[in-house]
């Protein structure tokens, strides 16, 4: 999986390169940065693995949508053809704490934390019909999870041990994304308002057999780019 990945980058950099290389002068490239709301589906660690702990041990343990930002690099092939490779960062946290009384007259106390980070990198064509455009894009979603958690062991109310473990998985899945959205083009620069839609999904087995993160789910974005 992390040959595809690597082999997908490396092809995208490389057909990016030709293009910049054969494609008249009048073609425009431009620079600019992109923020917005990314709303992944999560899948079976929220719909399963954290309900059933929740239902088990009292806890709310739920990863959410939040802000995703990055960078991006456009290149206007023709007035209505445009290349775009992006460069993002999502984290989506959450965490709580309880308490194990099974083994009475020991008690254990834990506060966990979990976070998965997404940083995806996507090629994406974009068809301009002004002020409006559609386009769709592949890249690879490289996916980090952490599980990390203090636990400290009482006899009879006494502390008498405090420990921390973590635990991690990293996946790099290949992804597609559809997209629409409007351009504003102004003196200097454009900014652009868009929806996506994103179809990927997380193998996290180095954590749990079974473990996956569905980060499929629609992107609300906007950006900003100036010509270069």
């Amino acid at each position: 999986m992390r040959e595809r990945v690597v082999g997908f980058v490396v092809a995208g950099a490389l057909a990016l390169s030709l293009v910049l290389s054969s494609t008249p002068a009048r073609a425009q490239l431009s620079l600019g940065v992109v923020g917005g709301y990314y709303s992944p589906n999560f899948g079976w660690i929220n719909d399963y693995y954290f309900d059933s702990f929740n239902d088990w041990r009292g806890t709310h343990f739920k990863f959410k949508p939040a802000m995703m930002y990055g960078l991006a690099l456009g290149y206007d092939v023709t007035p209505h053809f445009r290349l775009r490779l992006e460069y993002n960062s999502f984290k989506s946290e959450t965490s709580d704490d309880f308490w194990d009384y099974s083994a009475l007259p020991w008690a254990t106390y834990y506060d966990s934390d979990f976070k998965l980070t997404v940083t995806p990198v996507i090629l994406s064509g974009i068809y301009r019909f002004s002020p409006f455009y559609i386009g769709g894009g592949v890249g690879s979603f490289s996916t980090e999870f952490k599980d990390a958690y203090v636990y400290e062991d009482y006899l009879d109310e006494t502390l008498i041990k405090r420990s921390f473990r973590s635990y991690s998985a990293s996946d790099n899945p290949l992804g597609l994304l559809l997209l629409g959205g409007f351009e504003y083009s102004g003196q200097g620069f454009s900014g652009t308002l868009e929806a996506r839609y994103v179809v990927a999904e997380a193998d996290l087995k180095d954590w749990l057999q079974d473990a996956k993160a569905d980060l499929g789910g629609f992107q609300v974005c906007a950006g900003i780019l100036v010509p270069l």
